[in-house]
């Protein structure tokens, strides 16, 4: 039978934010917004809930709008990974602003920018951990949530993951990996 444990990690982003305006929903990212609704996508891509939906710009951040290579943005949303499709059914059409439908992903606000657990840590939402962290909260198996939820700790993750499996939980968690 597997054991299980806690991994805890501290991550520090360093970036430069390129864009010093307010930031402001332009006519291309309402336009956006209103064909995701009309196109039956405006739910939660990780979990499928229709609570609390925001727009995560994906292959490039809004932040890095002024920055990002277009034809790069494009290839990426388009051949690697196309959410909804709009790669294909778009494919003729440039890119020219990372507010294109094409770079954008419908989140719950838990898978967008995160929660806060009980014990003061976070790493539900993208913009909150690392990508295998938050895209396993999509891909596990039904019922086997492994990252800890609005209101839990760390422990009653771990316990409640202890149930689900059927396994002995380990009594302490890693030592934090950099």
């Amino acid at each position: 039978m597997p054991s299980i444990h806690l991994i805890q990690r501290t991550l520090k982003v360093v970036s430069v934010d390129p864009n010093e305006v307010q930031r402001t929903e332009s006519p291309t990212f309402a336009a956006s917004v209103r064909r995701l609704k009309e196109d039956g996508h405006y739910q939660c891509w990780v979990c499928g809930t229709t609570e609390n939906i925001q727009v995560h710009h994906y292959g490039s951040e809004w932040q890095y709008g002024t920055i990002v290579d277009m034809d790069e943005l494009f290839n990426f949303v388009t051949n690697e990974f196309d959410v909804y499709g709009y790669g294909k059914v778009l494919k003729d059409q440039p890119i020219t602003t990372v507010d294109d439908i094409r770079n954008c992903m419908c989140l719950c606000q838990p898978h967008h920018t995160g929660v806060d657990h009980a014990d003061g840590g976070f790493g539900t939402g993208i913009h909150s951990g690392d990508f295998p962290t938050w895209i396993i909260q999509k891909l596990a198996k039904k019922g086997f949530e492994p990252v800890p939820q609005a209101g839990e700790t760390e422990q009653d993750a771990l316990n409640r993951l202890d149930a689900d499996l059927g396994v002995a939980p380990s009594a302490e968690p890693t030592a934090p990996q950099a």
